[in-house]
């Protein structure tokens, strides 16, 4: 007996096949939050095909008005899927499983991240060269701002002016002056 339509019983019947798996397993597994008895591939797909709410309206009713020798007549995809449900809170759990093993991949990855930037820029900062072109840009901004009482002579820059600086232009090459 089907009571899925011919599509998601077909999509539900993949799933059964491809799981190998017993129910007692999937439950053990949900109930310890244990992904490695089911991976969280497999436990994302039980989310995504896990009865929706009519379906189990429907699968429940057969249940509650049939005897126990014509529950054995119903197709597995129907059977499954009502097993699934009678796991408490089957949809959140699986959620919070899924969450915790994404969370903890992108904790690592962002922690691998933050240790190369940091690395990275205790080189910058020790690199000495660096420290020359700041010197430099100082020079040559207070150089350009000569004349101007605010501007010239400053002891420093903030970082924000960097980017700042590709838009700086002059008709006059700034050593002209210098070495005409």
């Amino acid at each position: 007996i089907k009571l899925l339509d011919g599509k998601r019983s077909q999509t539900v019947g993949i799933l059964i096949s491809s799981l190998h798996l017993e129910m007692k397993d999937i439950q053990q597994a949900i109930f310890n939050v244990d992904d490695s008895v089911v991976d969280l591939e497999t436990l994302a797909a039980l989310y995504e095909n896990r009865a929706q709410e009519d379906e189990l309206v429907k699968i429940r009713k057969y249940y509650e008005t049939s005897k126990e020798e014509e529950l054995k007549l119903l197709d597995k995809p129907e059977q499954f899927l009502h097993e699934l449900a009678q796991i408490p809170n089957f949809a959140e759990r699986a959620q919070c499983i899924i969450f915790r093993s994404v969370f903890s991949e992108g904790i690592t990855s962002l922690h691998r991240k933050v240790e190369i930037i940091t690395r990275a820029s205790k080189g910058l900062l020790h690199m000495k060269s660096v420290k020359d072109i700041l010197a430099l840009i100082l020079a040559f901004g207070n150089y350009m701002n000569g004349g101007n009482r605010t501007r010239g002579q400053a002891d420093g820059y903030s970082l924000e002016i960097l980017p700042k600086l590709k838009d700086v232009k002059s008709r006059v090459f700034i050593f002209h002056n210098k070495f005409p």
